[in-house]
């Protein structure tokens, strides 16, 4: 007798071990064979938020063989330098909130630049400058009111004095978020916050089925008002993201796009060529200088290091 097939979400995923989420209920599945053709050469064929189908087993109410996958609506990723692919972070959201805070970690706009970063259109990019009760200095202020100036939205937040907290919980409604940033920014702290400390089930799964592991060792989704939910993700140290032609990275920075019209030629670098509109802004201050310096390293990783950080030579 063949079971039923039942339409999951992955929750999160272990050593290609996943528990999902079908009918309120929760399974521990594995893929069945090498289904997912369009996961090859990533680091991961499935993340949180994920959407597939599953066939429950017939000898075990706990376990079941993920059989499909249904196409994203968008992914937000990272390169994997040490295994030289593309990790998918998190699947089908709707809002990614980039976690930063102005001291303890300190604040690095180079590294915000970086997981804002996206072909990507489909979803909305966010800065949380967490911590907010903890002073910041003028340097920083001007960063958060240029992200503002180009259309990034910033939310201060803070755990201590609660300011932003409504407003992202107000955002959040009905949403799939990510939750990103660097290691101690107050992820955990301010997912607290949102779900009323209601981070016991969440726990419970993981113990249960992971053996006790930390739940931010891993991308983890936790749901949220029951039509939304929190993709928990793990702090990160360095971030590089997937590669692109150089000749479309400036695309990728809002603020350029207006400005690479007005290049002397076609497929400018804005790196050395004369008549660039881009360099010309810059010096103009119509764009911050250090934007353009997370365009340029980015620039130089893509080209001159290419083979290091992708594995492969520029061509």
């Amino acid at each position: 007798m063949t079971n039923n097939i039942l339409k999951a979400q992955i929750l999160f995923g272990i050593n290609n071990i996943y528990t999902v989420r079908a009918d309120n209920k929760l399974y521990q599945c594995r893929i069945k064979g090498k289904v997912f053709k369009q996961s090859d050469g990533l680091y991961n064929p499935l993340t949180a938020g994920d959407i597939v189908d599953i066939e429950p087993d017939s000898l075990s109410s706990e376990h079941g063989t993920i059989i499909s996958l249904y196409e994203r609506k968008n992914v937000f990723t990272r390169w994997n330098r040490k295994r030289l692919s593309l990790q998918i972070i998190a699947a089908n959201i709707d809002i990614l909130f980039v976690i930063s805070t102005p001291d303890e970690p300190p604040f690095r706009p180079r590294f915000i630049d970086r997981m804002l970063l996206s072909e990507e259109v489909n979803y909305e990019k966010i800065i949380i400058m967490n911590k907010s009760d903890i002073p910041s200095t003028p340097d920083i202020e001007e960063r958060i009111a240029d992200y503002n100036r180009i259309g990034i939205k910033v939310i201060k937040s803070s755990a201590v004095t609660l300011e932003g907290i409504e407003e992202i919980k107000k955002l959040m409604e009905g949403k799939y978020s990510v939750f990103a940033g660097q290691s101690g920014v107050g992820k955990s702290t301010l997912i607290n916050l949102i779900t009323g400390n209601n981070l016991q089930k969440t726990g419970e799964i993981s113990y249960k089925y992971c053996r006790g592991r930390h739940v931010t060792n891993y991308s983890i989704l936790i749901p949220y008002k029951d039509t939304g939910g929190i993709i928990d993700t793990p702090g990160i140290r360095e971030i590089f993201i997937e590669k692109v032609a150089p000749e479309k990275l400036g695309y990728m920075f809002t603020e350029f796009k207006e400005f690479i019209k007005q290049c002397e030629f076609i497929g400018c670098s804005h790196i050395e060529e004369s008549g660039c509109g881009v360099k010309k802004a810059v010096e103009s201050n119509l764009i911050h200088d250090d934007r353009y310096r997370s365009y340029y390293k980015l620039y130089k990783e893509m080209t001159e290091l290419s083979d290091e950080v992708y594995g492969y030579p520029y061509s």
